[in-house]
């Protein structure tokens, strides 16, 4: 073991097992200190998933603030999917429960008296999220997609079947 240290009294190359492993060790831990660090604490794993009607109001409040709404739409795009229906689908069971989704419809019409959520800051916040994971996605797809999910939502577990709010 003692061959292994220079004059100097570093380790000299090859290291001892021992060594090696604790000195990687080290490295890693300082690794995963400086990630934890750069990364911004509010990333796609941390969204508030939406239950209820006030949480969602909550919500339509926060993202008054530019940063607040920026970063959502950040946290948004980061969701992904196989392709722009996926990623819109992926979204929507992000924010929302089933319970909560089958309290809205894309336009707020219809005899269930749903709630819009096309013209929210939530529904803006999703348009721009998914149009920056896919450039080539359009409003109109994104409605239809949204629409398509919210429709389902009812069926869905957690969804309370078709119920008058």
């Amino acid at each position: 073991m003692q061959d292994a240290v220079t004059e100097t009294g570093r380790w000299a190359f090859p290291l001892p097992c021992g060594v090696f492993q604790k000195k990687v060790l080290s490295l890693l831990l300082d690794i995963r200190h400086r990630l934890k660090e750069t990364q911004p604490a509010s990333s796609a794993v941390h969204i508030e998933r939406m239950d209820t009607m006030e949480d969602f109001e909550l919500q339509e409040q926060s993202l008054s603030d530019a940063q607040a709404f920026d970063t959502l739409v950040l946290q948004i795009s980061r969701i992904g999917g196989r392709n722009t229906k996926d990623c819109a689908h992926k979204v929507l069971d992000r924010l929302f429960t089933n319970s909560l989704m089958a309290k809205f419809n894309l336009k707020g019409k219809g005899k269930r008296g749903k709630r819009p959520l096309e013209g929210t800051k939530v529904y803006r916040a999703i348009q721009e999220g998914i149009m920056k994971f896919d450039k080539a996605a359009t409003e109109e797809f994104i409605k239809g997609s949204v629409a398509e999910h919210l429709k389902h939502a009812p069926q869905r577990t957690g969804g309370g079947g078709f119920s008058m709010p």
